[in-house]
């Protein structure tokens, strides 16, 4: 990736990446992207249509625009998922192909009471997801992110109902190591 350094921060929709990542972006030295700009998701779905049609072409885009957007020795908080609702509404892992081309350096993983998530989303989207799928995909997203740590051998940072306080402790080491 050009030799930026990128920081992966997941979790499920509306779960905080977004709010957290702006936070983070005020007190360190980051940029900060969303997987679905660096997408142009507008331009292939709707905003509001969290369902993926095809998880190869779509992931192959993000890695390509991040290619074209990441600049050398700059430090970047990619917020983006570990799981996406496939065309079936069921989550689905993504392949950790993408993880391998994104080479992130620490993935933060961020999870949320799945009511509050509910709620979230009914309220931003305008949008109904069964509770049971919200809780589905929330394991999973944070099963594939401890698989995806391990498989990279990278630290992972996990942010439960937005306690940002081991992120701060975290990237107050990593400015200074880096």
């Amino acid at each position: 990736m050009n030799n930026g350094k990128i920081i992966f921060v997941g979790g499920i929709h509306a779960v905080g990446k977004g709010t957290i990542c702006k936070e983070l972006v005020q007190k360190f030295n980051f940029e900060h992207l969303s997987a679905s700009q660096v997408l142009k998701w507008n331009e292939i779905s709707d905003s509001k249509n969290k369902k993926v049609q095809n998880f190869t072409t779509t992931q192959n885009r993000l890695l390509n625009n991040l290619n074209r957007i990441i600049e050398p020795n700059k430090q970047y908080l990619l917020d983006g998922h570990f799981t996406l609702l496939n065309s079936n509404d069921e989550p689905e892992k993504i392949d950790e192909s993408t993880f391998f081309g994104i080479q992130p350096e620490s993935i933060i993983i961020l999870t949320c009471e799945p009511k509050i998530i509910f709620e979230r989303l009914k309220q931003r989207d305008n949008s109904i997801y069964k509770l049971s799928v919200l809780k589905k995909m929330q394991k999973m997203e944070v099963e594939h992110a401890n698989y995806i740590s391990k498989k990279l051998d990278i630290p992972l940072i996990t942010v439960i109902d937005g306690d940002t306080s081991s992120i701060f402790e975290y990237l107050k080491n990593y400015e200074n190591t880096n």
